[in-house]
């Protein structure tokens, strides 16, 4: 029997253990229509925390009074989890965490020459200025610093390590976080990344991505990240995050745990709770197929998968279902083959030749296959309305015409 090299003999570079920063309390409650309750936040920032999160980007207090009250009421609550908060590089941001009792600060601001031209309209000596005060600022309220770069992988690596070469001479830095904003990298190109600041740097600083998943590739870039040298990853529980969302909270530890070898410290027993807790409290519903805690992840109905499992469970089945708490099932239906039929009814004591099984089988497919789609239609319908009501949003146009009563006459459309 061959057996696959350990990661390392392909990832020298590959750490031992890396942290684990949730981003869901922050970026999670971003993604469009979601927003959660005081309550909801602290529920799932305990869970977290149980869950062995070490970091929780927990909030940006700057946006409004009731961020701030929620990350003091985290730091009341005495989790072993840092609470940490999102600002920019701006006096009042930076003041809004203080206040919010943050431990750490998300310190973010764009690198690359379209965000800073476009979006900001200044040059990149100003955005080092800005950062480098915001910075300063950040340590001397006692706070522990993480560099954030937006959009670092539309940015020149070596704009990126001059930036953070230069920051480093004059405040502490805890991690160096590189944002795939608009994600729009991949694998290989992340990996060429990490590897070239982490060298730059000399290893001093701590490495860490931060992924959207508009191509499907954040759980990909995050582990391919790590296997270049990065010490942290951040993700969200469900992947729920602006667009498409970010990289998924279960897929990268389970990657990290059963393809790397890489140690993480979060418990896989809390994640299916974890993602029921967040499908709730956001409204946004995972689907069936969804890796690792996705209902059909550990259910077999295909005639020769189910007779492969019956014989060996690793037949199909590489990720243990018993690693987050589940069990493989068997299901009966169209595609099924007498393995399943014989085992079932063998089980249950009866005496099951081949003319029995194959009668039953196709008992089985006749009752799955003679019936209508009218379930699968209405609960398709049922979804999208569900889902257009619950991430509406306030009415755009009720804003329009609640302060249109309210406008001069001069400034209403003619």
């Amino acid at each position: 029997m061959t057996t696959t090299p350990p990661a390392t003999y392909f990832h020298p570079r590959l750490p031992a253990v890396v942290e684990v920063i949730d981003c869901t309390l922050r970026d999670g409650e971003q993604a469009p229509g979601v927003w959660f309750t005081v309550e909801e936040k602290l529920e799932l920032a305990g869970a977290l925390s149980a869950a062995g999160i070490t970091v929780l980007d927990a909030g940006f207090p700057a946006s409004s009074g009731g961020e701030i009250e929620a990350l003091q009421a985290m730091r009341d609550l005495g989790l072993r989890a840092a609470i940490g908060a999102t600002a920019r590089p701006l006096a009042g941001d930076v003041a809004a965490a203080a206040k919010a009792h943050a431990e750490e600060v998300f310190l973010f601001m764009p690198t690359s020459d379209l965000r800073l031209r476009e979006t900001l309209g200044i040059d990149r000596e100003q955005a080092e200025d800005y950062f480098r005060a915001g910075a300063e600022d950040t340590v001397a309220h006692g706070m522990r610093l993480n560099l954030v770069f937006e959009d670092a992988t539309r940015t020149d690596p070596r704009q990126l390590v001059d930036i953070a070469a230069e920051l480093r001479r004059h405040v502490p830095i805890q991690r160096l976080i590189l944002a795939d904003t608009v994600g729009c990298t991949h694998p290989a190109a992340m990996q060429r990344l990490i590897a070239v600041l982490d060298t730059a740097l000399d290893h001093s600083i701590v490495l860490c991505t931060h992924n959207h998943n508009d191509f499907g590739l954040a759980v990909a870039n995050t582990v391919t990240a790590v296997a270049a040298g990065a010490r942290a990853i951040t993700c969200t529980v469900n992947g729920i995050g602006e667009r498409a969302g970010n990289a998924d909270l279960a897929e990268c530890v389970a990657a990290l745990t059963h393809l790397y070898g890489v140690e993480h410290g979060v418990d896989p027993l809390a994640l299916p709770a974890l993602s029921a807790a967040v499908e709730l409290a956001s409204g946004v519903q995972t689907s069936p197929i969804k890796p690792v805690t996705g209902f059909n992840v550990f259910r077999h109905e295909s005639g020769v998968h189910v007779d492969g499992q019956l014989k060996d469970r690793r037949s199909y089945e590489f990720l243990p279902p018993e690693w987050v708490g589940r069990s493989a099932e068997f299901v009966l239906g169209k595609h099924s083959g007498t393995a399943l039929v014989r085992h079932l009814l063998t089980e249950a004591g009866i005496d099951c030749d081949d003319a029995l099984a194959a009668r039953a089988l196709a008992e089985v497919k006749a009752a799955v296959t003679g019936g209508d789609k009218d379930a699968h239609r209405r609960l398709q319908a049922e979804h999208r309305a569900a889902v257009a009501a619950t991430l509406a949003g306030y009415d755009q146009g009720a804003l329009v015409r609640d302060h249109l009563r309210t406008a001069p006459p001069e400034r209403r459309a003619s």
